[in-house]
């Protein structure tokens, strides 16, 4: 091949591609030239270096922040693991409450017991107690029958100088008995003949005057005038309105009836006499059913 087939006449290559007619920008460096896009790709670097070590930098920051509050990131808990410890939290309380209960169970059990056995103690004592009280209350009690009783037998030596057995008492020139049980006029009659007296007979003033001091005093209402009283020997059985005695001796005289008295009361009548302790001896007779239960009178003739 010669020279004149690999060139042209302009000394430029037929085969080559003509270089490009774009320029070529440069950087100038020192004493040197670089290319345009090199430095760009360098400036890039450079950046992304500076970029890298910034982070590097804020996460080392961030750590030491994180470990002086604690060494832990403060975070929220989710919603259900704060549920679950509130329930931990109020089981732990009510464990402990439950603990201090059963602790002032115990003690209120131990209380009670103490208190219990107290009572039992003074229950005891009480019983021990009310045994002598009560063994106390039957010596008095005996004690007072037996001065009650040489008291009686006392009076009724001194005031019937023998005159008159026990239990009878001497007035003017009379014993009398008063029977304090409840019995019909018949029935009282027949227990004075059986201590060999009978119904006592009132036949002047000054015996009024005596049994009215002896005989105790009762109330002036009309109950007690009508139940009250205590039976002596006068009655009008035989006839309506003549009063005779037990020994057959009519009544002399107005006799010491109540007012009103007597008035031979209700459908069975009243046929029989008591004597009704009451303001004024003058007024103490009333009549009464003889079959109505009162105290009696026993009158006989002293020893």
């Amino acid at each position: 091949m010669t020279p004149s087939d690999d060139q042209s006449t302009d000394g430029k290559s037929s085969h080559r591609k003509a270089p490009s007619n774009r320029p070529v920008h440069a950087v100038r460096v020192g004493s040197r030239s670089l290319p345009m896009h090199p430095l760009v790709v360098v400036c890039l670097g450079l950046l992304n270096v500076i970029l890298l070590l910034t982070a590097v930098v804020i996460g080392i920051y961030c750590e030491y922040n994180s470990s002086k509050k604690g060494g832990k990131v403060s975070e929220e808990p989710p919603p259900h693991q704060i549920a679950a410890e509130e329930i931990i939290m109020e089981v732990k309380q009510l464990q402990m409450m439950q603990n201090d209960a059963v602790k002032d169970q115990e003690k209120a059990k131990q209380t009670i017991e103490i208190i219990h056995r107290s009572h039992q103690q003074m229950k005891v004592h009480l019983e021990r107690n009310k045994t002598l009280s009560d063994h106390f209350q039957r010596q008095l009690e005996t004690k007072n029958v037996e001065k009650a009783t040489l008291q009686s037998k006392a009076t009724d030596m001194s005031g019937s100088c023998g005159r008159c057995t026990s239990g009878w008492v001497l007035l003017n020139s009379s014993c009398y008995f008063h029977a304090k049980s409840g019995s019909s006029w018949q029935d009282s009659r027949a227990d004075c003949i059986r201590r060999g007296a009978d119904l006592a007979v009132i036949d002047n003033w000054d015996e009024q005057v005596n049994l009215f001091e002896f005989l105790p005093k009762q109330g002036v209402g009309r109950l007690q005038q009508k139940t009250g009283g205590v039976w002596i020997g006068l009655s009008d059985i035989q006839t309506e309105g003549s009063w005779v005695w037990v020994n057959d001796a009519p009544l002399q005289g107005n006799g010491y009836w109540i007012p009103t008295e007597p008035n031979n009361y209700g459908v069975l009548g009243e046929d029989c006499v008591a004597l009704l302790n009451r303001a004024s001896p003058q007024k103490t007779w009333l009549d009464g059913n003889c079959l109505m239960n009162k105290e009696w009178l026993c009158e006989r003739e002293p020893n």
